[in-house]
This record gives structure tokens, sequence and C-alpha cells, in this order.
């Protein structure tokens, strides 16, 4: 079968991905409660990674989170530290995040 026969039987093109798709940035202030962020991101079927900064206080830690370790464990990029072990980050969503009560 040529190419172009099998383009035609499979509809075409396969799927563009879009950035808007795997990348969202995403500023939100804590409330002391639990928070949901929504970035439209399907993290829970899709997989990735959520990156959480403090802006409060200029010595905390960066907090990198992905579906692979779970949401518990993360790395810090500015620290040389092992992994780590934190409840900040709840759970991963279709559509974003869910946040403890920080």
């Amino acid at each position: 079968m040529s190419m172009l026969s099998r383009l035609a039987t499979t509809g075409g093109a396969a799927e563009k991905t879009f950035i808007e798709d795997v990348f969202s940035t995403y500023l939100y202030t804590g409330n002391g409660s639990t928070q949901t962020i929504t970035n439209d991101i399907d993290l829970a079927g899709k997989g990735g990674m959520v990156w959480i900064k403090g802006r409060g206080a200029f010595s905390e830690n960066h907090a990198l989170l992905d579906t692979v370790r779970g949401n518990i464990k993360y790395l810090s990029s500015n620290t040389t530290d092992a992994q780590g072990t934190s409840t900040e980050l709840t759970s991963f969503n279709s559509n974003g995040f869910s946040l403890g009560a920080v």
C-alpha cells in the first residue's frame, strides 16, 4: 500500500500537538486551604511534570513533581539534595493538579 493510500485510509495526517496542550504557566496565590489548579493539561491520563516555587520568600526551594515518581516525591532544581517527600501536591488531574493546605 502506498503512503498516499495509507493517509487516505487513516483520515490524513496525525493529530497535531500544540504548545498549549503540553505547557502552561500558572501563577496562583496560596489560601491556606486546598486548591485545584486548572490549566487544561491532562496530567492524570497523559502524564507530565509540575514545577512549584514559592515566591514569598527568597529561600524557598523549587519542587519538581512528576507523574512517574508520583505526587509526593520531588526534586529541587536549585539544590544538590536527593529526592524528597512532600504532601503539597495531592493529585494529578485530567485538567491540572490539586494542592493540599499550603
